[in-house]
């Protein structure tokens, strides 16, 4: 079973999930499916776990 966790974009405040073991607090950037927005984890105004 994939482990996920969703991200919310900062710009459009669209909620998507990312594979954990790939991104979660790892330094890359995540990229919002919605709108195309680049963004460190930290500016997501929520990660859920």
């Amino acid at each position: 079973m994939v482990k996920l966790f969703d991200a919310v974009c900062p710009q459009c405040k669209g909620k998507f999930h990312c594979h954990w073991e790939d991104l979660r607090h790892k330094d890359y950037k995540l990229v919002c499916p919605f709108c195309s927005t680049s963004f460190a984890q930290e500016e997501s105004p929520q990660i859920i776990e």
